[in-house]
């Protein structure tokens, strides 16, 4: 199938034994306009179509939803409580409008049902997914308690609703390899008290610095002893109005001696836990990229990168550069060359062997020129385009994404 590979693509991958499904779905453009019920049948035709035809019997871990009204969200949890049932997977809504029109777009995760597979569904908030000797949780909460708190009390309090979620099954924020985080009128003002007028992503980082501050990452959760600061990956993109919505993975290992969890850094860029205070009172608290690793294959969970080298905006107004940088900040992060002096020869990769890509665009105007770009740098990488602020009023694009790696790296494009 696949005929058109800008209305939908998937990645199948065979990482740590267990074959994985990552899905970009798109309604055909034939149904924009239409209501949101006909193109949520057509997402879940393709996506039943894409599982039956490349792994039969896959189910859906995951899913985020980046919706054109953000108020639909309770319509498509409600459709996708009677499809699923018990196997409701985690939904992550984002107040996003895909770039196409559609009234959504969706990324999809996808694991076969193998022997040695075990899926646990907490809830709407929580899938435990456990194969190989790892234990995956995918966490998410939508919005915060009380919008009336400020921007600094609201994060802290989704942090503390994050922590509480995966608590429900014993498992430490120390766990955490990778942060999702969507803010709402991310470069818009606001107030601090702690230093009046200022900005929500700026608090954003406050608060996010705030709750890390007594958390050791990744503290005997793998082999790897860490002598300095580490942090999860992570993308902090912007969103409609002043939601705020995050999400969270985490993991565990039997055997914390049969894996690795490697921080990444560019060295093109100054690391963001670095970055100067003219950009933030407290640096924003991420990895560029981190790579959970096996004996023979792992995966790179790359955090939102943009048009920066040191710390500094490069190209502005330039969509097209900016773009270009970007892909390239990816491909170096990724890199063989990379991981070698990260410790982990081998378990590099080229960027168009990237599993999965998102693409955030601030200009409806520039989308064309930035899709033009990453179908000639990454054809064959499943994308999702969507209109999101970043976080600096001079960036154009932002982008993240996965990449399976190793020695024993199993990599097919349907």
């Amino acid at each position: 199938m696949n005929e058109n590979p800008s209305i939908f693509t998937c990645t199948v991958s065979k990482t740590f034994d267990v074959s994985h499904l990552v899905m970009a779905v798109v309604p055909p453009k034939e149904l924009t306009g239409e209501p949101l019920v006909k193109q949520l049948e057509a997402v879940n035709e393709q996506i039943g179509h894409l599982i039956a035809e490349n792994v039969p019997g896959a189910r859906v871990i995951q899913q985020t939803v980046f919706l054109k009204n953000y108020e639909d969200r309770h319509f498509c949890q409600e459709f996708w409580r009677n499809f699923y049932g018990e196997d409701l997977p985690v939904n992550v809504y984002v107040p996003q409008p895909p770039c196409d029109g559609q009234l959504l777009a969706v990324e999809v995760i996808a694991e076969e049902d193998a022997a040695q597979t075990r899926i646990t569904r907490q809830g709407e908030t929580l899938t435990i997914l456990k194969h190989s000797g790892i234990t995956w949780y995918y966490a998410c909460q939508q919005e915060p308690k009380d919008y009336s708190q400020t921007m600094y009390a609201q994060s802290v309090g989704m942090f503390q609703q994050l922590d509480r979620t995966f608590g429900t099954r014993d498992i430490p924020f120390e766990n955490v390899i990778r942060t999702w985080l969507y803010l709402g009128n991310i470069t818009e003002p606001t107030f601090s008290e702690l230093e009046g007028e200022t900005q929500r992503y700026k608090e954003l980082n406050r608060a996010r610095t705030d709750f890390f501050r007594d958390i050791q990452f990744f503290d005997g959760v793998s082999s790897v002893p860490w002598t300095r600061a580490v942090y999860p990956a992570s993308t902090g993109i912007g969103g409609q109005g002043d939601t705020v919505v995050m999400s969270a993975l985490a993991v565990s290992f039997d055997d914390p001696a049969a894996g690795a969890i490697v921080p990444l850094e560019n060295p093109q860029q100054t690391s963001a836990f670095d970055y100067s205070q003219e950009y933030s009172i407290k640096s924003p608290k991420f990895a560029r990229a981190l790579l959970l690793a096996g004996p023979r294959n792992g995966a790179i969970f790359v955090s939102g990168t943009a048009s920066i080298t040191d710390q500094e905006t490069r190209y502005p107004d330039d969509p097209e550069k900016q773009t270009e940088l970007t892909l390239e900040n990816i491909a170096l992060l990724i890199s063989e060359e990379n991981l070698k002096a990260h410790g982990k020869p081998g378990f590099g990769c080229r960027l168009d062997e990237m599993v999965c890509a998102r693409v955030y665009v601030k200009r409806m105007e520039d989308y064309e020129t930035i899709r033009k770009v990453c179908e000639r740098l990454i054809p064959n990488v499943p994308k999702i385009f969507t209109i999101a602020d970043v976080c600096r009023p001079d960036l154009l694009v932002e982008i993240e994404g996965m990449a399976d790696v190793g020695p024993a790296k199993n990599i097919t494009r349907k």
